[in-house]
Order: structure tokens, then C-alpha cells, then sequence
């Protein structure tokens, strides 16, 4: 599980079947004290309508997220699990 914070929404013109209906964000990995990594953000679907700028938990298992899209072939691994009240 990462700590992250949005950084803004993903669109896509063409996606996976199995993002249909799913909101994506771009999810910045950060740490304890919101100091980003120097690393590119990432895709991950929320779960629970996280705001731009919030500060959320993301889970890197990709079993776990093709399950919630209900796919075994879907391309997405991450997914936002919770986020935080700062």
C-alpha cells in the first residue's frame, strides 16, 4: 500500500471494457510528511470519490483490483483503498 495524493483525474477517449464506469486519478506516491516522490504519478480507480489534492491510500494488487472491475484480464493494478482526513 502506498501513500498518495491526487494530482488530477485520468480520461481516456479508449479504455479497457472494465474501467467502464470507474473514475481514474493520477496518483502522486508521497510520504509521511507530503514530501513527493521522484517518481511519475500513477492510474488508480476510485472507490470512494477522493478529491483533487486529497491524501489516499493506494493498493498496488493487481488481483485485488481486477476483482473490483469483476475482470481476471483487465489491464489496471491499482486502486484507491481509503483516504485520509488530514
Amino acid at each position: 500500500m502506498l501513500l498518495c495524493r491526487v494530482v488530477g483525474n485520468a480520461v481516456a477517449t479508449c479504455a479497457h471494457p472494465s474501467l467502464k464506469g470507474f473514475t481514474m486519478l493520477l496518483c502522486q506516491k508521497e510520504d509521511e510528511q507530503g514530501v513527493p516522490a521522484d517518481e511519475p504519478p500513477f492510474v488508480a480507480i476510485d472507490l470512494f470519490g477522493a478529491g483533487m489534492h486529497q491524501r489516499v491510500f493506494v493498493s498496488t494488487d493487481g488481483i485485488g483490483a481486477r476483482g473490483i472491475v469483476n475482470d481476471d484480464h483487465s489491464p489496471i493494478r491499482n486502486y484507491v483503498q481509503g483516504a485520509l482526513d488530514d
